[in-house]
């Protein structure tokens, strides 16, 4: 079904994927860490290299340690074109063959459900998609596999990201640093 991905926890459930390094990529890989996620092609001369070069701008300007949570996803739209080796080239071309990003492919029967489920393609305007027609769209999922928010894609709002994806980062490593912490109450409150 088209359009579903806002009703949907992790709509990567399922899939079976291979990432630029020759990795295994699943449901399971994904756990535990908020995910951004675009789709993209190397063949591509028009919005993906920009807004390749967008996310890497983007995530260096995010803090380290939501840096070091956050997993960019870039799934390819041409899975027949787009090899690990391809995607390589291409994350490396573009400087985003960075720790924690991932560019991914797999059966083309595969990519096309999980791309009709993101709705990746306006089907409407393009009934018959090719590559050069897919949506520029960014999707931000939490810790959990919930959908945050979608974005336009393009361009991209660089400080809106960064502070969103921080956001929903934050409470995890607040937690991690300090489970069990007794609180304390303020200077000058009463005690119960």
């Amino acid at each position: 079904m088209a359009g579903t991905a806002a009703a949907q926890l992790a709509p990567w459930a399922g899939l079976r994927l291979v990432d630029h390094r020759q990795h295994p990529m699943t449901a399971q890989s994904l756990r535990g860490k908020p995910v951004l996620l675009h789709f993209v092609f190397t063949g591509c001369s028009s919005t993906c290299p920009p807004q390749v070069h967008e996310l890497v701008q983007m995530r260096a300007a995010l803090p380290p340690a939501v840096r070091a949570q956050l997993q960019l996803v870039s799934v390819t739209v041409d899975p027949l074109g787009d090899t690990p080796q391809a995607l390589a080239k291409f994350a490396a071309r573009l400087g985003a063959d960075q720790p924690g990003w991932y560019f991914v492919t797999g059966a083309p029967s595969q990519l096309l459900q999980f791309s009709d489920r993101m709705a990746a393609f306006d089907l409407r305007r393009t009934p018959q998609p090719v590559p050069a027609d897919h949506r520029t769209s960014l999707w931000l999922y939490d810790a959990k596999g919930a959908l945050v928010q979608r974005y336009g894609g393009w361009p991209i709002d660089r400080a809106r990201l960064v502070a969103e994806i921080t956001q929903i980062a934050q409470p995890q490593r607040v937690a991690a640093a300090s489970p069990s912490l007794p609180t304390q109450p303020s200077p000058g409150t009463p005690r119960p």
